[in-house]
């Protein structure tokens, strides 16, 4: 396993952005998946494979051993009954109502123990989804506010660095430079400012983020 290192500031090489950096140490930690992990995990070969490491818990889904257990179960249930029909003729009525009070009793059990090993896998992967999620929030505020302080400290002339604020309250805004339906449904979540105008803000919409600059942000028509 490589080292997870904090960097001395928490903004890119450039010293411009959080965003290298956050994924960066996300990827490191298991937390956030990569492009790749991510389309191998909506693969057809994951459905039985399980999705890589790093999106793992991410993904609310049954296991692939439930999954083969499930599939198992199934398959074990339908051989049963191929050879209860290639049994069944010739025997007598009294046989033929024990057989088939067996079979479904057989068939029950294995239907509730399919879905009481997916619905607790399922359950399971769900508490650690959300504690995931939760993860990732934590630590992306906690690189906001460590680039915060780093962008407020004074300049060699005295003066006072653009300063990246975490807003208390995402807001609705329609990112202009978007066209149709994509210009709306933004949140902005943090802002770039001299001290006196805002000059940059982070925005939110789904899984994209991005900043933008004040110009390009409506914040009246915002939906």
């Amino acid at each position: 396993m490589s080292d997870v290192q904090i960097p001395a500031k928490a903004v890119s090489a450039t010293g411009k952005d959080i965003l290298d950096p956050t994924a960066t140490l996300l990827r490191g930690m298991n937390l956030l998946g990569t492009t790749a992990d991510n389309k191998k995990a909506d693969s057809f070969g994951a459905t039985f494979s399980g999705p890589p490491a790093s999106v793992a818990l991410i993904e609310a889904g049954a296991t692939a051993a439930s999954k083969w257990w499930a599939t198992g179960l199934a398959a074990g249930v339908a051989v049963a009954w191929g050879r209860v029909a290639v049994w069944w003729n010739g025997q007598n009525p009294d046989t033929q109502r024990a057989v088939l009070l067996a079979a479904g009793i057989v068939t029950a059990a294995a239907v509730l123990g399919i879905a009481y090993l997916l619905g607790s896998d399922v359950r399971g992967r769900s508490i650690a989804a959300v504690a995931t999620i939760e993860a990732r929030a934590r630590i992306a505020e906690a690189m906001v506010r460590t680039a915060q302080a780093s962008a407020a400290a004074p300049t060699a002339t005295g003066t006072p660095s653009t300063q990246l604020v975490t807003l208390p309250e995402a807001f609705a805004v329609s990112h202009t430079a978007m066209s149709g339906a994509n210009e709306a449904g933004w949140r902005a979540v943090a802002v770039l400012t001299d001290g006196k105008d805002i000059i940059k803000y982070l925005v939110i919409k789904g899984t994209a983020h991005e900043w933008v600059d004040a110009a390009g942000i409506d914040t009246t028509t915002a939906a």
